[in-house]
């Protein structure tokens, strides 16, 4: 699964597409600042294919690319960090 940490300060709202993974709702979510839950900061996904998030905070319009099934996304008011699957393994080690 896709998680969204939100860190920008105020809520952002979140889209998680994929070619690979038929289903599920593809619309945007809102994903309040500072407060991860799996109801509201993550999307169920395959780890198998690559899928792109796109971040709406205010005005802004970010796309990440290459977004994998387990990977994390930190969302900043100004930037963004995306922490893949192997990296999250290797500390969870």
């Amino acid at each position: 699964m896709v998680w969204i940490g939100n860190e920008a300060g105020e809520t952002i709202n979140v889209s998680i597409t994929s070619i690979h993974t038929p289903g599920g709702a593809t619309g945007f979510f809102p994903v309040e600042p500072g407060y991860a839950s799996y109801s509201t900061s993550h999307w169920q996904r395959n780890a198998t294919g690559a899928e792109t998030a796109v971040i709406r905070l205010g005005q802004k319009i970010v796309t990440v690319p290459d977004v994998l099934g387990n990977d994390f996304l930190l969302i900043f008011s100004d930037t963004y960090l995306k922490i893949p699957t192997e990296v999250q393994a290797f500390f969870g080690a």
